[in-house]
């Protein structure tokens, strides 16, 4: 009887990769999950910067400010943008919502409001109020 050698894998070498590879993802996931969500903090973090920045230099120049949209310019797939509000949301709740009165701005985070909204409470987003004059 004539035998052939079939070049394989042996079943406990597929069962040993598996294993590693079950291993190396249950490390590798949550730390690629983390960096997305650094990523959106610190992007959201620099657009309410410039959100705030922009409006007080506006206010500055012309000594009215009517609307957040004659200031800014933002990207409306991220954020909600009216004339008075602006604000950005993380799991249907508002995360950061910075509102125009007559003479400030006002911001407010909510922190409960998801990972995103957490990591901005713990970089320095506080809810506060923006004085014009």
């Amino acid at each position: 009887m004539q035998t052939t050698n079939k070049k394989a894998f042996s079943l406990i070498e597929l069962i040993f990769a598996i294993v590693v590879i079950g291993i190396i993802s249950t490390v590798a996931l949550p730390k690629l999950m983390n960096i997305s969500t650094k990523a959106s903090v610190s992007t959201i973090k620099q657009d309410t910067n410039s959100i705030i920045s922009s409006s007080l230099n506006y206010y500055m120049i012309n000594n009215k400010l009517d609307k957040i949209t004659d200031a800014i310019n933002l990207n409306s797939s991220r954020w909600d943008i009216s004339d008075k509000i602006v604000s950005y949301k993380e799991n249907g709740k508002d995360c950061i919502k910075i509102e125009l009165y007559n003479d400030k701005l006002s911001l407010t985070i909510n922190k409960d409001a998801g990972n995103i909204c957490k990591g901005l409470y713990e970089e320095g987003i506080k809810s506060q109020d923006y004085d014009f004059n």
